[in-house]
């Protein structure tokens, strides 16, 4: 592989760039007079919330820009071409895979499901007419240069065969193909174990070394920047606020919301030990595996996702259970809402076997909170009647009751009266997670389940929703079951923690002491594998 050249002139410059959006009722201005300059083997991290113009700036540099889209500019050009006079078709013979490539958030997405691996890596270099033998050899190079496992084996599977961050490593693969002199990675490891995001993370810094590229890292951490980025742009509602060197930006803030996003972190607090209350979930020596094929002629296989664990959950206490997807945090969680059986093993809830409890009783118990409050909320339902749903299927009081009991649970998690009668699609994420735990809080359960409550939040929103469910559990007693990779929340959050991986528990203990002096190797990669400042 061969390291780029003319590492005197910039890789990518913007001067005084403005991006402008039509939408219903006028024109929004994503992106307002933004100007940077780019070195190679030189790493620029943009950070802001979502809607501050991060993705619009690198679409606009990669000319992806949404149709009707207005792009005004001084300058701008990557590897001396200048984009501004390029049409489309120039674009894409010679910047986009060639002078500068893209890797995007969600890979699963990125990648097409109905071609092999291998077809869609060589067709990278095919298109710019390359031949396949040469292009075969490069992906197989690349492959193994970022780590995936037997790559020639693999080379014809599909992304679906492959783990997330199996999947953000083909992307990284593709994206080097014609050995660009740009790499931009908007929101690389969002979705990522706090391993895989740091494997992810080290790769493209190893990269960026060994071949000479720029990179431009688009996150809302600043945890992950102070680790890989040489410098920091941060950006508001299209406009850069503040710009310097990563250590300057993090240890003197200038701009004020500079700062609030740097406190958003979560933080470690020193809380009381929790009350020695009544066990409300036991769980004895539950397992649960499931059954498939590789293929239709392939022998039946077993995996066991849980395998053998106990735990008790106590009134009014916040249990973290961490580890790698795959470790059976979100198979225990089903199994304790009832949505699947154990195959052995035992679960009281409030001192009485799962089984036996009929689903609406249980309903009053416990009830869940998700990642995805999108993809969890039916976009064909009003914010109120989502909200009071549970009260329509358990015919709980008349109609004007049930209206009182939704305004005030909207109330209680810091819902504004306008999104009454709104829908999810018209709110942000944060509102749309909000209405969830309103949701989940309407029949004034005793337990909520949180699974990655806060991983598709940006940094600040995350923070709110946080201290919401903090406050919540004091006001209301509530105890919490957390699902999470995310030790910064769980050390914020928690007050015991077990760690799981493949099934099992293999730590467990009191939130502080468990961070302060692992006794497990996993339980100290975990740790040291967190993008903290």
């Amino acid at each position: 592989m061969n390291e780029q050249t003319n590492a005197s002139q910039p890789t990518a410059e913007i001067e005084n760039l403005t991006v402008s959006l039509p939408v219903p009722g006028g024109t929004l201005e994503a992106v307002k007079g933004l100007s940077l300059s780019l070195s190679p083997r030189e790493t620029l991290g943009i950070v802001g919330e979502s809607g501050s113009g991060k993705s619009m700036t690198a679409l606009a540099l990669m000319g992806l820009l949404p149709p009707g889209a207005r792009v005004e500019a001084d300058r701008m050009q990557v590897g001396g071409a200048d984009i501004l006079t390029m049409s489309d078709r120039q674009l894409s013979a010679d910047i986009r895979g060639h002078k500068a490539a893209m890797i995007f958030q969600e890979p699963m997405t990125s990648l097409n499901p109905v071609y092999s691996i291998g077809r869609q890596l060589t067709e990278a270099m095919t298109m710019h007419g390359q031949r396949y033998d040469t292009a075969r050899t490069r992906a197989l190079e690349l492959l193994h240069a970022v780590g995936l496992p037997d790559p020639e084996e693999r080379f014809s599977q599909y992304p679906h065969q492959f783990s997330g961050g199996q999947r953000q490593r083909i992307l990284i693969a593709m994206a080097l193909m014609n050995s660009p002199g740009l790499l931009i990675a908007d929101e690389p490891t969002t979705a990522l174990d706090v391993t895989i995001q740091a494997q992810i993370l080290d790769l493209l810094k190893e990269m960026r070394e060994k071949l000479g590229i720029a990179v431009i890292l688009i996150t809302h951490d600043f945890g992950v920047l102070s680790h890989h980025a040489d410098r920091v742009m941060v950006m508001l509602k299209g406009e850069v606020i503040e710009t310097g060197r990563t250590e300057a930006v993090l240890r003197k803030p200038q701009h004020e919301y500079t700062r609030r996003l740097i406190d958003s972190l979560p933080k470690a607090h020193s809380r009381p030990p929790p009350p020695d209350g009544t066990a409300l979930i036991e769980v004895e020596q539950v397992s649960q595996s499931y059954k498939f094929r590789r293929g239709l002629f392939s022998p039946i296989r077993t995996i066991e996702a849980v395998k053998d664990v106990s735990f008790t959950l106590s009134e009014g206490e916040t249990l973290a259970f961490v580890g790698e997807s795959g470790s059976g945090k979100s198979t225990l969680a089903r199994m304790l809402l009832g949505l699947e059986a154990p195959k052995a093993g035992r679960i009281r809830l409030d001192g009485t076997d799962i089984a036996s409890v009929p689903d609406k009783v249980r309903a009053h118990l416990l009830q869940p909170i998700f990642q995805d409050p999108y993809g969890s909320l039916n976009p064909r339902m009003s914010v109120s009647q989502i909200i009071r749903r549970p009260l329509d299927i358990h015919e709980i009081g008349t109609r004007a009751e049930r209206a009182e009991r939704t305004r005030a649970v909207m109330e209680q998690t810091g819902l504004s009266p306008r999104f009454f009668h709104a829908f999810p699609s018209q709110m942000s994420g944060g509102q749309r997670q909000r209405v969830a735990i309103a949701r989940a809080l309407i029949l004034n359960p005793r337990i909520i389940v949180c699974d990655e409550p806060t991983s598709a939040l940006d940094v600040s929103i995350q923070a709110q929703i946080l201290t919401l469910l903090e406050g919540l559990r004091g006001r209301l007693n509530l105890t919490l079951l957390l699902i999470t990779h995310d030790l910064g929340v769980v050390r914020q959050m928690a007050d015991r923690v077990i760690v799981m991986q493949d099934g099992q528990v293999v730590e467990a203990g009191m939130t502080a002491e468990l961070f302060a002096a692992p006794t497990q190797d996993y339980t100290r990669t975990l740790l040291a594998s967190v993008s903290a400042l």
